[in-house]
């Protein structure tokens, strides 16, 4: 619903910001306490992950469903959000089991119990099956898991599905195929920052000042990995869900906006429309190289000052740096807002 409709219905709803930095400390913190229970731990996205509790039972004195129910008490204890939980034989049954009683809830499926269990799971539910794929088994008569996991293994040798899914097949039946990625994600492909904030406006400095942040946000990122950036995309969403984007490519690769800030003003220029309500903004950053290896342009800024602008950016993402005036009211609460869009026009020519 669009949020005036929303405050139609509920005048005295309270729209709540997205704040990525606490996102990524509570994700942080929940799967530390994850991790006292198992070392192997594959941490899959900023709230969802994977344990695996095998052997564990006799060392915590714990079984497998205390485990769960332990984990799931301290998490809401230390940091008062609720985790669903899931127990199975495999990657595919444990996440399904861990969207079946949402929220807060806890369901394990043991080997005995796992026809019973796929048989009140639709198809279209199964990790890995997308929307094409479960119009597609539909049509073949494949309505819930267990038709799909009943299915003979000669069903998936005549062409009619991909590898990926006689590997979901086998996942289904209780047959580990999926193993837990243990190590701390290296790399990259893109970085994406957005939010969508309330009340949706059209004032252009605001929405500048937002942009900018997110895209100020995703360079941090890129530097903490030691990356320079060949690709922006920006978009501005509209009050009706409709996007507004456009591409930026860099013709010599950074990982500080500020050495671009014409390029930034001026894609945004190309997508916002005076007049049209937006209600979020964001962007993707891509073609991501290791700054180790990039090879520097004639006309590009000294390896000296760069250090010096990405210690400046730095101080400023920290909340560190103070300009002075304000843009905005404090009941717009975007002060890091106004300090990222006031670095951006600081002058190259000074230290």
């Amino acid at each position: 619903m669009l949020s005036h409709e929303i405050k139609k219905i509920c005048p005295d709803a309270v729209f709540v910001e997205s704040d990525y930095g606490l996102f990524q400390l509570y994700s942080k913190k929940m799967f530390d306490i994850a991790r006292q229970y198992s070392p192997e731990m594959e941490i899959y996205s900023i709230d969802e992950g994977f344990l695996d509790i095998k052997g564990m039972r006799r060392p915590l004195a714990l079984g497998y469903l205390e485990i769960g129910a332990t984990i799931q008490r301290k998490v809401r204890a230390q940091l008062s959000i609720s985790i669903s939980v899931g127990i199975s034989l495999t990657k595919s049954l444990a996440k399904l089991a861990s969207a079946y009683r949402k929220p807060e809830g806890i369901t394990m499926v043991p080997g005995r119990r796992i026809p019973e269990f796929l048989s009140k799971v639709p198809i279209g539910d199964v990790w890995g099956i997308g929307h094409q794929t479960t119009s597609y088994l539909t049509k073949l008569g494949i309505e819930t898991a267990l038709e799909f996991a009943n299915k003979p293994e000669s069903f998936f040798l005549n062409g009619r599905l991909a590898k990926p899914y006689r590997e979901i097949w086998h996942e289904l039946r209780g047959q580990k195929i999926y193993t837990l990625n243990t190590s701390e994600k290296e790399s990259y492909k893109s970085i994406s920052r957005t939010e969508t904030f309330s009340p949706a406006t059209n004032d252009r400095r605001i929405l500048l000042s937002k942009t900018i942040l997110h895209i100020e946000d995703a360079f941090e990122k890129a530097r903490s990995l030691r990356y320079v950036v060949g690709k922006l995309h920006i978009f501005l969403k509209t009050q009706r869900f409709s996007y507004h984007t456009t591409e930026v490519i860099l013709y010599q690769k950074t990982n500080l906006p500020l050495l671009i800030r014409d390029e930034l003003i001026a894609g945004f220029s190309r997508i916002y429309k005076e007049g049209v309500i937006y209600r979020a903004t964001g962007c993707t950053i891509s073609n991501l190289e290791d700054s180790q290896t990039v090879q520097q342009g004639l006309f590009d800024v000294g390896d000296e000052k760069k250090e010096k602008l990405s210690k400046l950016y730095d101080l400023v993402a920290s909340d560190k740096v103070d300009f002075g005036s304000k843009l905005f009211d404090e009941k717009r609460k975007a002060p890091k807002a106004l300090l990222t869009t006031k670095l951006n026009w600081l002058s190259l020519g000074g230290e």
